[in-house]
C-alpha cells in the first residue's frame, strides 16, 4: 500500500509543475513495451510519452529521423528529443552543441537526442519531454536551456 502511495504522491508531484516551461500534455505508458518493431500510434507530433519499443535510442545526433517507438524509450529514461525540420545550420549548430556543452548526468550522459523530423512545419524545432512539448519557429537559447533544465531527468527511470 505504501508503495501505490509513493508512487501516486510522484505523479500528482510531477502534475503540479506550475510554471514549467513548455506545453503540459497527458500521457500514459510507463514501462509499456510492445515488441520491436510493431508498430505505434501516438497521439501528438512528435509524440511525448506512450508505448515504445524495449530499446532506446543513442544519446545524440542523428542525421537520420529514428522510429517514434524508439525515442519515446529516450523520453521514460529522463531525457529530451530535440526535433527539426529544415532549420537553418547556424540554428542546427547551436543545438549540436548543446551535446558538448550541457552538464552531464551522473551516469555521464547528456541525455539529448537531436534528429531531423519530417512530420513537423519546415523551419521548426520541437522540445519533448515525457508529457511536455515546447514549439519553437526559431532557435531560442533561453527558452531551449529553459526547457532542459525544467524536464531533463525528471521522468520515470532513473538510468543511463
Amino acid at each position: 500500500v505504501a508503495a501505490v502511495v509513493a508512487v501516486f504522491a510522484f505523479f500528482v508531484v510531477r502534475g503540479l509543475e506550475i510554471g514549467a516551461p513548455g506545453e503540459r500534455i497527458a500521457v500514459s505508458g510507463v514501462g509499456v513495451h510492445p515488441p520491436e518493431g510493431q508498430p505505434i500510434t501516438y497521439d501528438t507530433v512528435p509524440p511525448v510519452g506512450g508505448p515504445h519499443w524495449p530499446s532506446p535510442a543513442r544519446w545524440g545526433l542523428s542525421t537520420a529521423q529514428l522510429p517514434d517507438e524508439r525515442v519515446v524509450h529516450n523520453l521514460e529514461h529522463g531525457g529530451i528529443v530535440i526535433d527539426h525540420n529544415a532549420i537553418n545550420g547556424d540554428d542546427l549548430a547551436k543545438l549540436t552543441s548543446l551535446l558538448s556543452t550541457y552538464p552531464r548526468d551522473k551516469y555521464g550522459e547528456v541525455k539529448i537526442v537531436i534528429q531531423p523530423y519530417d512530420r513537423i512545419a519546415p523551419g521548426t524545432i520541437v522540445l519533448t519531454a515525457w508529457g511536455w512539448r515546447q514549439i519553437l519557429t526559431r532557435y531560442d537559447e533561453t527558452v531551449v536551456r529553459a526547457f532542459l533544465d525544467a524536464h531533463m531527468n525528471r521522468c520515470c527511470e532513473d538510468v543511463p
